[in-house]
């Protein structure tokens, strides 16, 4: 038995091996403009000395506590932010490996079988984004904390603390799991009350002790947050920049609406799945007499969800490694309710929370069906077993072909678009060009790209930034932030565009953020007719030609 852990787990060691060397080639390629280096850009700020919640206003932000120690440690290192994208980009590979050999250690109960959910982790990122961000911080954190709780019956003091520190850094990277953790005190209080009156045992995993435990492993990160919140920054500052902290034209429509589109955009990318779903599971609960196998159910169900893996991860232009995360999830729930011994400690313990954060995910972003489809990682990872366990009750030879014939055709998807598809830059084999200095070093790009990532560069040498410098970058270019000490002076290093009111309600609510270069990426001389030119040009601020925008100066 013991021989055969260990030859498991040297193949489960040997794949994951070969697939981070893969993706760690992978990483020296595609120059992203936007997410990627807003995430990095977003800790450096903080790095410099600025106060979050304060100086800070993206509502994003706080995911940079749990990146700040990293990026730290970085600079100890290595103390400039030259290559940091690429520094970052093997950072988050290092971490996706933790994570997966932590699932594994921890589905002891599935066998050698709990290799396949753990590697399908390690194969999907949101986006083909390969960074510490809101989105991936959460997705492995909770990920963490639900292969705890479905892998082990007995839930220890121990596996409680690490769920509780697991618990505050997926709240810090999405708020909105705070629900989650909710939704759980109360159902072990439920639970708890339920078998106190019937004087039984209650199960570990739903026990006060248990959420106490965790309640104290997130309460010390809690503590941590507020001395690095609070050394910087006063309640009462917080407090007055909420409101605008909050702002966001997406999450300010109704619960009702946003509840709505959850279900319309899912219908919208899986109409055929959503109906067939639905068709088999009236089949499953009017058949009391189970005279339709469990296998045709799987059968059936496992067709429409390969049409739809191959259809999003072979022949869709847009994020494919996004959208074919979901249909996973549909022979999952097919799965467990068509099997006669049902695992509910990993359908009620993983499977449904995952699925209940895909909402959640929804609810906390403004780009619809693309995050809740990278979110359905979750779940999807938990239909693997759930699959595998009805295929290991039927016994059925051709029902564990089609089986691991999905399984190949999801991995080889998933593997594919990690590879080749490149988000925010050109296909693969157009990124001929090595960017030899500055926080892209190493990273391999487009011609254009080159061009226009070293006339900037230029730009940037000859206004000679110093850290006694604010700049404030309009349009959407954070990594200039990384390319020089100056203080960012901008309410976010996200997009900022000249017309927007945050702008001078920033600058009248912090006034010793006031820039003193204003750097107009990609602009013509059209912006100096502008009422935000004019406002800063009548502060004296002299407008410069740059290679790539405009200048305004006021040193």
């Amino acid at each position: 038995m013991r021989r055969r852990k260990i030859l498991t787990f040297a193949g489960f060691a040997g794949v994951l091996l070969l697939l981070f060397s893969v993706f760690a080639w992978r990483q020296f390629y595609g120059f992203n403009k936007n997410d990627e280096i807003f995430y990095i850009s977003t800790v450096y700020r903080f790095f410099q000395g600025d106060a979050m919640l304060v100086d800070e206003w993206n509502n994003g932000q706080m995911f940079a506590f749990v990146t700040y120690p990293l990026y730290s440690l970085i600079w100890l290192l290595h103390p400039s932010n030259e290559g940091i994208v690429l520094i970052a980009r093997m950072s988050y590979l290092f971490f996706q490996a933790a994570v997966a050999v932590y699932c594994y250690l921890r589905l002891g109960r599935f066998g050698w079988f709990r290799m396949v959910p753990a590697l399908f982790y390690f194969v999907t990122t949101p986006y083909n984004i390969n960074g510490l961000s809101y989105n991936t911080l959460a997705f492995g954190f909770l990920l963490l904390i639900l292969v705890t709780f479905a892998g082990k019956e007995n839930i220890s003091m121990i596996d409680s603390l690490l769920c509780g520190v697991f618990t505050a850094g997926m709240v810090l990277a999405n708020p909105y799991a705070i629900f989650l953790f909710i939704a759980y005190s109360l159902i072990c209080l439920v639970a708890s009350l339920s078998r106190w009156r019937k004087g039984k045992d209650v199960d570990s995993a739903l026990s006060i002790q248990t959420f106490f435990w965790m309640g104290v492993g997130a309460f010390l990160i809690f503590v941590l947050f507020l001395i690095f919140v609070f050394s910087r920054g006063s309640l009462s500052e917080i407090l007055e920049n909420l409101s605008y902290i909050v702002m966001d034209s997406e999450r300010q429509k109704s619960f009702g609406d946003k509840f709505l589109k959850y279900f319309i955009r899912i219908l919208r990318f899986y109409r055929w799945q959503v109906y067939l779903t639905g068709i088999l599971l009236i089949l499953c609960l009017a058949d009391r007499k189970k005279r339709i196998a469990p296998s045709l159910y799987l059968l059936t169900e496992s067709l429409a969800a390969a049409f739809y893996i191959i259809y999003y991860g072979f022949f869709w232009e847009m994020v494919g490694i996004n959208y074919m995360l979901i249909p996973l999830s549909f022979v999952g729930l097919s799965a467990f309710l068509a099997a006669e011994e049902k695992d509910c400690r990993l359908f009620f313990g993983w499977y449904l929370p995952g699925v209940l954060f895909t909402l959640l995910a929804h609810f906390a972003t403004n780009t619809g069906i693309l995050t809740v489809s990278a979110s359905y990682m979750l779940a999807s990872a938990a239909s693997i077993l759930l699959i595998w366990e009805l295929v290991r009750e039927q016994d059925l030879s051709w029902l564990r072909t089609l089986v691991c014939v999905l399984f190949v055709i999801q991995f080889t998807a998933c593997i594919y678009q990690r590879i080749c598809y490149v988000w925010g830059d050109e296909h693969l084999g157009e990124l001929t060009c090595e960017l030899t200095e500055g926080p892209l070093k190493g990273i391999r790009t487009s011609k254009e790209n080159e061009t226009l990532y070293q006339e900037v560069l230029q730009d940037m040498k000859e206004l000679s930034l110093s850290s006694e410098d604010k700049l404030f970058v309009v349009g959407i270019a954070p990594w200039m932030y990384l390319n020089t000490k100056a203080e960012c002076a901008a309410y976010s290093t996200w997009e900022t565009l000249e017309n927007d009111p945050l702008i001078q309600v920033y600058y009248e609510a912090r006034p010793q953020k006031l820039p003193t270069v204003i750097y107009c990426y990609e602009y013509e001389d059209s912006i100096l007719e502008t009422d935000f030119a004019y406002h800063f040009i009548n502060m004296g601020y002299e407008p410069v030609n740059m290679r790539r925008g405009i200048v305004l100066m006021h040193r």
